[in-house]
């Protein structure tokens, strides 16, 4: 909120583009490996086949709350995490082979994959035709029923994550399967809109200073020892993070020396 309270609304009046995005080309049709992109439970990686079994329109991200996967009829499907669905899980037997397992029971994604995670290796993993023919003749006809694919979507333009959102009351709600990319309004809430459309745009710098401080001793420590040179900054970098200081980086200009004592 610091960071909001610093923008001014005029110049957004009719909204600005801010960098948060889902961009489709990470999870659309694909799985790929930016932030985005579809994952499997149980290694929280891409699938290095990169086998994949989408109905059509899937996934289309509806509603933006669509993030977790199903499967049915060996045709997987993206859907909120939160309905309930039955459940497939699977094990690696010593042949390093998947063996899968239907649980009539419907449930969370989340809930799902807990239970898997405590029966069996975790939810349903699949990853070449073989796999999911084998899987889907384990499971009724037509019984919508979860896998392990997931993703997380929203990060910012530069890769990055934030726990932080400021959404408007109706948003994200991705209105006609196109709003991937966020703008901020006059009232510095954001909303997902279609990323063809003009708007202004705000950017952003970091901007790094550098501060110089000369210190002057009285010791008999060798202040020419690289060991003492270092824990002398670690003790300034205690003191002035303790005073509000942060993401601080302390080197010597100039090496230290030891005044000779005349007397």
């Amino acid at each position: 909120m610091d960071d909001i309270n610093r923008l001014q609304p005029p110049f957004i009046h009719y909204g600005a583009w801010i960098g948060l995005w889902d961009d489709p080309n990470s999870w659309k049709y694909k799985i790929g490996n930016n932030s985005n992109s579809w994952r499997w439970s149980t290694i929280r990686e891409t699938t290095q086949t990169n086998y994949q079994n989408w109905l059509t329109p899937n996934p289309d991200f509806q509603r933006s709350t669509e993030t977790c996967a199903g499967i049915s009829n060996g045709k997987w499907f993206d859907v909120d995490c939160d309905k309930a669905r039955n459940v497939a899980c699977y094990s690696v037997t010593t042949q390093n082979v998947k063996q899968y397992v239907f649980i009539q029971t419907s449930t969370t994604w989340s809930s799902a994959q807990a239970y898997c995670r405590t029966h069996y290796t975790d939810l349903a993993k699949i990853e070449n035709m073989a796999e999911n023919s084998e899987l889907t003749k384990t499971i009724p006809a037509w019984f919508d029923t979860w896998i392990g694919l997931y993703r997380v979507p929203w990060s910012w333009s530069d890769n990055s994550r934030s726990l932080f959102k400021n959404w408007d009351s109706s948003s994200p709600n991705n209105t006609g399967g196109n709003q991937h990319c966020v703008a901020e309004n006059a009232l510095h809430q954001w909303g997902d809109e279609n990323c063809n459309v003009n708007k202004v745009f705000i950017c952003h710098q970091v901007v790094k200073m550098t501060t110089t401080v000369r210190l002057t001793t009285v010791t008999d420590v060798e202040l020419t020892d690289p060991a003492i040179n270092t824990q002398v900054l670690q003790q300034l970098g205690a003191l002035l993070t303790s005073q509000g200081w942060t993401d601080l980086k302390m080197q010597w200009k100039t090496p230290p020396k030891k005044k000779e004592n005349n007397e």
